[in-house]
This record gives structure tokens, sequence and C-alpha cells, in this order.
């Protein structure tokens, strides 16, 4: 019984983190749109997806490889981390200044605002999260992370309210990135600032981890970067598709601790129970996919009128969409988990190509014709050609495994 409350108490962690980290943001919107209306929301919407995405490349994989690379080996996890900080930053420093020539050529109004926000988005590259996902230690994800997230959003929030400038959302943003990497340093002794001879290594760094980086590049296009591919070819519809993405992705965020908590499960030495775990895992991904579509068809729509406070509109065809990429997307992770697991880390590359290759066209040829509706049904396909890309692949590796287990054990 004891052992039970104590797992039960940390899927409770594992789960308090992200959902904690994912709605701290949100706090900031009702001042945002009560204050600079739809307007100020479609600035902040675009940088948030132009932020997105650059992170997701400058983070170069290892929220897909640093867990279990810590898992398998704690005794290593310093320098584990020393490495990812070092190439993160590196990786950081040269992307950020394109991500704000983006963002400046996009947004017209609160532009600089905008770029203040795209850069502190982008410094969540440098996320921890994963460090402590490997070490097993959830607790640490709230207090170092999450809790500076909800600070420094509510600070934000009550700036903006009070009267003051929409720049304040960046600043608080990057005020909690700031925190966050002196927080971990203090609690597991790694570093907060990386030596030169790591900066030096970082080439070989990012070499060693092309392949992941590059399907993660490929995932930001259709993934991150919708709200701003939207904004060049219909404006007009940024405010709503921002509201339903930024909900539908703070949602997703939150699930992420199913795929995040079985990463470190499913890293098991023994191939025979890697398979079988792998298998587990890919139901109760499929699973949690089906209920969070639920959620988003109940719940999205009283909570977009609460949060954006009656300024901005989702249509109803909008939420179907956003409940049917909430479903694939789940999928989706299940299926990359299992890859990875399963030593076939490539392909991940290969299903993004996929699907990028559906997403961008979609988004913009959807987006023109159909608004936020079009975009979003153009999303969701691009996340079903790389779930079933992924899955050709898995499908059969796990089959010819557990015949390959079945008859050794026979």
């Amino acid at each position: 019984m004891t052992r039970l409350l104590g797992q039960l108490g940390t899927l409770l962690l594992y789960g308090a983190s992200p959902v904690v980290a994912a709605l701290a943001p949100l706090a900031v919107v009702p001042a945002v749109t009560g204050r600079y209306g739809a307007a100020g929301w479609a600035a902040c919407a675009v940088a948030l997806s132009i932020g997105a995405a650059t992170a997701v490349v400058a983070e170069l994989g290892w929220v897909v490889v640093g867990p279990q690379r810590v898992s398998r080996d704690p005794g290593r996890y310093v320098d584990v981390h020393h490495e990812a900080l070092a190439s993160r930053l590196a990786a950081l420093a040269v992307l950020a200044p394109v991500a704000v020539v983006a963002v400046a050529l996009l947004v017209d109004e609160h532009r600089a605002a905008a770029i203040l926000l795209t850069v502190g988005v982008a410094a969540g590259s440098l996320s921890p999260t994963w460090l402590f996902v490997g070490l097993g230690r959830p607790l640490l994800t709230l207090v170092c992370e999450a809790l500076p997230r909800v600070v420094f959003a509510v600070g934000a929030a009550g700036v903006i309210a009070l009267g003051g400038p929409l720049e304040a959302y960046g600043a608080a943003t990057i005020a909690a990135t700031i925190a966050t990497a002196i927080a971990t340093s203090r609690a597991v002794a790694v570093v907060a600032w990386p030596r030169r001879d790591r900066l030096a290594a970082v080439p070989s760094i990012v070499r060693a981890q092309l392949v992941v980086t590059a399907g993660r590049g490929v995932t930001a296009l259709y993934k991150s970067l919708p709200a701003a591919l939207l904004q060049s070819v219909a404006p007009g519809s940024v405010a709503s598709f921002g509201a339903v993405d930024r909900l539908t992705r703070s949602g997703l965020a939150v699930a992420a601790v199913l795929p995040q908590r079985l990463q470190v499960w499913v890293g098991v030495p023994d191939a025979t129970q890697a398979v079988r775990r792998t298998t587990v895992s890919l139901l109760l991904n499929t699973a949690l996919g089906v209920l969070a579509a639920g959620v988003v068809l109940v719940g999205l729509p009283p909570v977009v009128d609460v949060l954006f406070t009656g300024v901005v509109e989702a249509e109803p065809s909008s939420i179907r969409a956003a409940a049917v990429l909430v479903l694939l997307t789940c999928v989706s992770r299940g299926l990359g988990l299992a890859l990875v697991t399963l030593g076939r880390v490539r392909r991940t590359t290969t299903a993004a190509l996929a699907a990028a290759l559906v997403g961008v066209p979609g988004v913009l040829c959807g987006g023109a014709l159909g608004g936020a509706t079009g975009a979003l049904a153009a999303l969701a396909a691009a996340e079903a050609v790389g779930a079933v890309t992924q899955a050709l692949v898995v499908v059969p590796s796990l089959v010819r495994r557990h015949r390959a287990s079945s008859g050794a054990g026979s």
C-alpha cells in the first residue's frame, strides 16, 4: 500500500509540473486581450509561433534523447547536462537573431513587444525538464521551472492590466528562463553557464544529434509556425487560430506528461521487456488521445470565451478540427517514443518530413481558403501522415521482435 501511494504521488508530481508550466502563460492572455484587444493578441500569437519554432530547433533533440541517456547512466548526468547546455546555448545564439528578423517582418502593430516575446519563448529551448525526467525527480520541474513561470506570468499580467506596456509579457518570459537556470544549478549541482571547453565541443555534439535535430526542425515547420504562416495569407484569422492553437498546445503540453514519463519506463536494457513496454506505451498514448479529444470538444468553447474576454471567437468547425489534431498528436507521440526505443530514431526525421510536406502548404492553402478552420484541418492531416509513416516502421518492428523473443523463450 505504501509503495502504491508513493507511485501515485510520483505520478501526480509528474502531472502537476507540466500542468502548471503550460497554464502559467495563459494568465497573461486576459490582460493582453482586455487592454490591447485582438490586435495585441495577434501580435503575441505570431511571436509565440516563431519563438516556439526556434526553441524546438535550438534544443537540438535533447528532449528526445536526453531522458534515456540520463536514466541509463545517472552518474553522468552532470556531464550530459553540460553538453546539452553548451550546445543549446550556441544554437540559440545563432537562431534567435533570425527569429527576431522574421517576427519584425510579419508584425506591424506592437512590434517591439512581439520581438521581446519571441526571444523569451525561444529561450525555452534551455528548459531542464528533460534532465529532471531522466533523474526521476518531478518535484524539481515544479519548483525550478513551473514556479518561476507562474510568478513572472502573474506579474506580467498585473503590469499589463494596470496599464503597463505589452513588452512586460516578453520581459517576464525571459526573466523566468533566467530564474529557472539559477534554480536548476543549485538544485542538482549543475552549471548555469557552460565552460569554454564545452563550447568548443559544440560542433561535435551537434553532429551527433543532427538527425534528431533535423527531424525536430522539420516538425517545427508545421507544428510551431502555423500562426506565422497564417499571418502571411490570412492575417484576419490569426487571432482566432491563435486562441484555439494556444489552448490546444497548452493541453498537449499537459498530456505530454505520459510520454515523458514513459521515456524512462520503456528505456530498459532487457529487449523482451522493452518490446512489451513499448506496446503498452502505444496503447496508453492512444487512449490518452481519445480522452484529450473529448476534453477539447466539450471544454474548449467556454474556455475561449472566458480567457479571451469575448474579444476572440472560435468557430465550432475549428474546435472539431482541433480535437482531431489532439488525438493524432497523442498517437504520433507514442509512435515516436517507440522509434527511439527500437533504435530507429532516424525514422522520426522521415515522418517529420512527410508531415511537413503536407502541413506547410496545407496551412497556407487551407488558411487562405478556410481561415482558422482550414489551417487546423491541414495540421490534422499533416499529423495523420506523420503517424502513418511512423506506424509503417514501428508495427513490423514490434511484431518481429515479439516473435523473436517468443521463439527464444520456447
